[in-house]
């Protein structure tokens, strides 16, 4: 079947995710038709709402297809596991996008611990059969590819290399850490072996409406919220305040994949971050000042990860001097952002 559009097709891989969501957003304001895609359970049926989004009747060119519309407009969803060579060949194939984000990932460092098979069939495999299935286009007709991966591949490194530069030495310290360097590495053997266009990037800590509560800033957020309607303890849990990171808000992360697809150079490596030194601490103590109610802080064991990189700070300066991107939000208001979402909850 012939998938038709007047309008440039843009795929997502993880396009239910966090910043899947907010990408596909921005995406359908800029006048592409968006095709995403994740892995899910057979058992489980699709979301009927997610984020502004809601389901509604299924694509006629792409069988098995849902829908989504929002205030920024429809995109089509298809439930498809990276880790199966054909279904993604067939869809490429079939829709012949001009760009493809692959955001699609297991993106916790602490869960790879316990899962670190599962972390590699999704984030390495996954993107093998991804890049095969673009190389088996016509050379004229292969999408530009962004291929999202982590700060993490830094993994520790000596106090004198912050903010890190986009050549510092990998080292990577998680499971998760270490599926991102295999990931980044191959899209590289693909520019050179056959060059695909592919734009790979390191994005540092992120947060913002939509974040799983399982991430620190958001889980602050909602305990802080449930404090505040009465509905849980004042008593915030945390891991290890001390980890230095460097966060933005989703909204500068996509913009900055948006430009980079524009702007950017295929077979580069770019740095997404702010630049800027918080840690956790501070970033709690500051949800505590926009707090209704007075807060207490325990730290909790459980929480602390088995492994951790104390310190990561990314330098900017590539990603800005060739798309001219620059972050809009400050923590506060980023921060103030994940407060007002999770009061809705209890509103």
């Amino acid at each position: 079947m012939e998938f038709n559009k007047e309008r440039p097709i843009s795929l997502v891989t993880g396009a239910l995710g966090f910043v899947g969501l907010h990408l596909t957003r921005s995406l359908l304001l800029a006048g592409f038709d968006v095709v995403g895609l994740g892995k899910h359970d057979q058992d489980i049926a699709l979301p009927r709402d997610i984020g502004e989004f809601q389901q509604i009747d299924g694509d006629p060119d792409l069988s098995g297809s849902v829908r989504y519309l929002g205030p920024a407009g429809a995109f089509t969803y298809l439930s498809l596991d990276l880790a199966q060579t054909a279904p993604i060949l067939e869809l490429v194939t079939q829709t012949k996008p001009t760009a493809i984000h692959h955001l699609a990932a297991q993106s916790s460092a602490a869960y790879s611990f316990d899962h670190p098979g599962e972390t590699f069939l999704s984030n390495v495999l996954g993107t093998v059969n991804l890049l095969e299935a673009v190389r088996a286009l016509p050379v004229a007709s292969r999408p530009v590819i962004l291929s999202v991966g982590s700060c993490e591949e830094y993994g520790p490194q000596e106090t004198s290399a912050y903010p890190l530069t986009e050549d510092t030495p990998l080292n990577p310290l998680s499971p998760y850490a270490v599926s991102k360097v295999s990931q980044t590495l191959l899209c590289k053997q693909y520019v050179r072996a056959w060059n695909l266009p592919i734009i790979m990037v390191r994005s540092f800590s992120h947060t913002g409406p939509g974040q799983d509560p399982r991430f620190v800033f958001p889980s602050f957020a909602r305990q802080i919220a449930a404090a505040e309607a009465g509905k849980g303890s004042s008593e915030v849990l945390t891991g290890d305040l001390s980890v230095v990171r460097d966060f933005l808000h989703v909204q500068d992360v996509v913009d900055a994949y948006r430009l980079l697809m524009e702007k950017g150079k295929p077979g580069e490596i770019y740095n997404v971050s702010s630049g800027k030194s918080v840690t956790i601490q501070d970033g709690l103590e500051t949800m505590i000042s926009l707090a209704h109610c007075s807060i207490t802080v325990r730290m909790d064991p459980a929480l602390v990860r088995p492994a951790d990189t104390p310190i990561m700070i990314g330098d900017n300066s590539k990603l800005r001097r060739d798309t001219g991107w620059h972050p809009q939000w400050d923590l506060t208001t980023t921060l103030g952002s994940l407060l007002e979402e999770a009061r809705r909850e209890h509103s």
